[in-house]
């Protein structure tokens, strides 16, 4: 439907998947946790009068770690659909507090039964280890998954407070990062003639390049001033100020030649709010 090509276009960049990102964090977390409990288990063993085998304790880390990562983009999907900011920040609160109880004993059941399997030559664990394992443990895991939960929430409110504060200054977007072979370059939106949905993509058309960003084209438009764009086409907007012509075609739509010689056809559904505001190479109301 577009006619111009994409000369210049920067490829997508490749990056971690969300939840295998989240994964790595909640490793991580979860084994400085153990971490940190560990020369406790130690002394408890010597006191007992037996010692702990390093093989079986840096297995028991890594499994545990390992669970405690497999749930982490649960956590993370959970705190990003029940903020606890807001009016309804008790109920969210209860929300949590319920997720986190239902988590920690998940994360029992599931330790006990590979405790069983790895080191008693088991498929199942007896009642009275999961009984064990839920008392020794039950309270201590409860408190690291809402250690977790409050620093997400804390990392979330930072931002919300981070994004309040820089957007009083202008309310519109003034330039967008555009990564191209490792490097990020500032594109203004003064420069851009016009914005094409491409997929997950959109493409920036300034003079005779483009740039591909990965943003939907309706959350672009609620970003950029809506005095200066306007859409022409479910999958377009165009800078007003960079139309040359407008020209009817077949079917009751049109044909836009904009300065940088490129045509953008504009659907019927959007001509006639296209024209109320541009006559005659103009902006309608510009001097």
């Amino acid at each position: 439907m577009m006619r111009t090509a994409l000369p210049h276009a920067a490829g997508p960049t490749r990056a971690l998947p969300a939840w295998l990102r989240q994964g790595v964090i909640g490793l991580l977390y979860w084994a400085a946790f153990l971490l940190v409990l560990e020369p406790g288990n130690i002394l408890r063993a010597s006191q007992a009068g037996h010692s702990l085998a390093a093989g079986d304790e840096a297995l028991r880390i890594l499994a545990a770690s390992l669970l405690g990562a497999s749930v982490t983009p649960w956590v993370f999907q959970l705190t990003h659909r029940f903020p606890v900011l807001g009016p309804a920040r008790w109920r969210h609160g209860l929300i949590h507090a319920g997720a986190t109880v239902g988590l920690t004993l998940w994360l029992i059941l599931l330790s006990c039964f590979l405790a069983a399997w790895v080191f008693h030559g088991r498929w199942l664990p007896t009642l009275i280890e999961l009984r064990e394992e839920y008392t020794a443990n039950g309270l201590l895991l409860v408190f690291a998954l809402l250690a977790f939960v409050a620093g997400l929430h804390a990392r979330r409110l930072d931002n919300v407070q981070t994004m309040a504060g820089t957007a009083a200054p202008s309310p519109h977007l003034a330039q967008i990062p555009v990564k191209h072979r490792g490097r990020t370059h500032l594109i203004n939106v003064a420069d851009i003639d016009w914005i094409e949905a491409q997929g997950n993509y959109v493409a920036l058309h300034v003079g005779g390049a483009s740039h591909l960003v990965r943003e939907s084209l309706s959350a672009l438009e609620r970003q950029v001033d809506g005095e200066r764009f306007v859409r022409i086409h479910r999958g377009a907007i165009v800078a007003l100020a960079r139309i040359r012509s407008l020209k009817p075609i077949a079917n009751g739509d049109a044909m836009l030649e904009m300065t940088n010689s490129a045509e953008v056809r504009v659907s019927r559904s959007y001509r006639k709010g296209l024209a109320a505001r541009w006559v005659d190479g103009k902006s309608a109301g510009s001097p």
